[in-house]
């Protein structure tokens, strides 16, 4: 079955509701977890300067990305995942960039399932915001499992 599970997490309702899936996997059929994070600068760059931190987009982005990834682990090994191992990456374009750059990271990894979280959108939100779930699908031969939300994301 599965060796390797590489789930996106992102901070979100929607991304912890897939880790839960993902963590729960991992234990039943004891494999290794790895947590992902793609962190892009340029969602920082409507932020008001005096709500920036940082010297820079880039390391706002890559700080919280390293929070999110901490909180992550530690959620998966509250959950009993043992194997579990965590990644940053960088994207500076956008959503197109961010999933091509957590495919090609899953594969260099020899993943057997890429698992990340959707809104579930449909209609204008989804035309507006797109869907990074299905920019992933179009994008990874690995086998994919996308988890929707329960709800709405707050």
């Amino acid at each position: 079955m599965y060796k390797h599970l590489v789930v996106a997490v992102d901070g979100s309702s929607t991304a912890l509701n897939a880790l839960k899936h993902a963590a729960g996997l991992a234990v039943a059929i004891n494999t290794k977890l790895t947590l992902v994070n793609v962190a892009n600068p340029a969602e920082y760059m409507a932020l008001a300067p005096e709500f920036l931190q940082h010297e820079s987009y880039e390391a706002a982005a890559v700080a919280q990305g390293h929070e999110v990834l901490d909180f992550a682990v530690n959620t998966a090994k509250d959950l009993g995942v043992t194997d579990v191992d965590k990644h940053l990456l960088v994207a500076n374009k956008g959503a197109r960039e961010m999933a091509q750059e957590l495919v090609d990271y899953a594969d260099s990894q020899g993943a057997d399932l890429l698992v990340l979280g959707t809104h579930g959108r449909t209609g204008l939100m989804h035309l507006l915001m797109g869907s990074f779930a299905e920019t992933v699908m179009r994008q990874s031969h690995l086998p994919l499992l996308v988890i929707r939300s329960e709800g709405e994301e707050e």
